[in-house]
């Protein structure tokens, strides 16, 4: 069965006081003998336990519509046919009238109805709910007065003309009768009365599953909106192509669920909502809105590329352009230093160690040593480097350096001079170029012999030509302190 609809006792008047089951099957058992379509008219009531509304069903088949919302035509075909039911209802009635009084007055007020939107039309045949009610304030319908009047006087002009002839009226009321029956089974012949069916719990279902298919594609619509931003990098291209996918996935899923709320409607005989219908052609516009996103994004990534590409190339051309600004720069820098270089050492002037190193025919490298002091003693110059080794009297090469003068050298068991003895004597180390090897090197002064026998302290001078640039240390060894010690790094 269809429930048609559900009325409240605070709106809807009873015009019978009698409980609604009973009331219903009282009607029924006084209609026995009336068409199907009479008794089809009246929709079946149930109570809703626990509360003071009444649910109205109907056994017909098909959609149920408002008689007052239908158009012109179908309004006026339906009533008429409401109209010959109701007044077949007015004329047992009156028939009734001679011999029941009280079922003839129930007939009379179950023909009553509040107004027309308790009227539903299924299929084309009428049915009332909230039949023998009324609403406050409102005269209830009913059959059209003029019929009921004129089976009211024929019915009972015949019943007053002769109280003698009652059985006539009666084999003719049966006649008439078996007449209905016949042409009620030949219009409904082929009437398919469908099993129970709650229309409004059926619309309540659907209207929340179509919420939720609502729902999912606002937000389908929302995330497919969102890739075209998310475009460029970061995440970038191939980050929106794995989404697609996804997408596209829940666009089928979407699909196939709408596909399955339209069979629902299908296999109950009910006609889509509007909301679905509105809802069927989405997927597919949902499907095509991914793939235009997916090529758009396919350009700007192409685009993007393109620019990046630009871009390395001429960030490449300028770092060229710098470095041969640069190395044209260190060129002509390099050109002024060796000429600068040149100049310093035209214009530079010769100094005491100078001297005493040309007159000792000693030579001037890459790197270069010079002791000097101004006694006949016997001092010892030694040049420890950065690779271990010792360059002195008795190894006078390494690490690429070599001793080349050693004045006042002196014999080291009698002290007796091996050769000339000056008060200006030098000892000189030199690295030709090219030859001097980086790190730290130690230099160490040592008395090996004297020359008198003070015992005084004899100082001294060092001098360390790197390039361009000296270093000069200065110091004193003595009889009780014999050994000095400096370090320098190189270069």
């Amino acid at each position: 069965m269809i429930r048609l609809q559900r009325t409240d006792a605070s709106r809807y008047q009873s015009l019978d006081p009698a409980a609604q089951k009973a009331r219903f099957d009282r009607l029924q058992s006084l209609l026995r003998d009336a068409s199907p379509a009479t008794k089809s008219v009246f929709a079946e009531p149930a109570a809703v336990q626990g509360s003071t509304q009444v649910d109205w069903y109907s056994r017909l088949g098909g959609q149920p519509q408002r008689l007052s919302a239908l158009a012109e035509a179908d309004a006026n075909a339906a009533r008429a046919r409401l109209d010959d039911a109701l007044n077949d209802v007015a004329r047992i009635a009156n028939v009734l009238e001679g011999t029941s009084a009280d079922d003839a007055a129930f007939l009379r007020a179950a023909a009553r109805y509040p107004s027309d939107d308790d009227v539903f039309v299924l299929n084309g045949h009428p049915v009332v709910a909230g039949w023998g009610h009324g609403m406050a304030g409102r005269q209830p319908l009913g059959p059209v007065a003029a019929a009921t009047a004129a089976t009211v006087a024929a019915t009972g002009g015949a019943v007053a003309a002769s109280s003698g002839r009652w059985w006539r009226v009666l084999l003719l009321l049966l006649a008439l009768s078996l007449a209905l029956a016949v042409a009620a089974w030949w219009y409904f012949r082929d009437f398919a009365w469908p099993p129970w069916f709650d229309y409004a719990a059926f619309h309540e279902s659907a209207a929340r599953n179509e919420d939720e298919l609502e729902a999912l594609a606002g937000a389908l619509d929302r995330d497919i909106e969102t890739l075209l931003a998310r475009c460029t990098p970061p995440p970038g291209a191939a980050f929106v192509a794995r989404e697609a996918q996804q997408l596209r996935e829940r666009v089928s899923e979407l699909d196939g669920r709408i596909a399955t709320q339209a069979s629902v409607y299908q296999h109950a005989n009910v006609a889509p909502s509007e909301r679905l219908q509105k809802l069927q052609p989405r997927p597919p516009a949902m499907a095509a809105r991914i793939t235009q996103v997916v090529d758009q994004c396919a350009a700007i990534a192409e685009e993007q590329q393109r620019r990046e590409a630009e871009e390395q190339q001429r960030r490449e051309e300028e770092e060229r352009q710098r470095q041969a600004e640069r190395d044209r720069q260190q060129q002509a820098q390099a050109e002024a230093a060796k000429r600068e270089e040149q100049k310093k050492r035209a214009e530079r002037e010769v100094d005491e160690f100078d001297k005493r190193r040309a007159n000792a025919g000693g030579k001037e490298g890459e790197l270069t040593v010079t002791l000097l002091w101004n006694t006949v003693d016997d001092l010892d110059l030694h040049i420890h480097c950065p690779n271990r080794a010792h360059i002195y009297y008795k190894d006078r090469s390494g690490c690429g350096g070599s001793l080349d003068v050693d004045k006042n050298a002196r014999d080291p068991l009698f002290g007796f001079p091996q050769g000339p003895v000056t008060r200006e004597p030098i000892e000189n180390v030199y690295w030709s170029q090219g030859s001097a090897a980086a790190g730290k090197y130690r230099i160490q002064v040592n008395l090996f012999k004297e020359g008198t026998r003070s015992r005084g302290s004899r100082p001294f001078k060092i001098k360390v030509q790197k390039g361009d640039k000296a270093e000069y240390f200065e110091g004193s060894v003595s009889s009780g302190e014999r050994d000095a010690y400096f370090s320098f790094s190189y270069p």
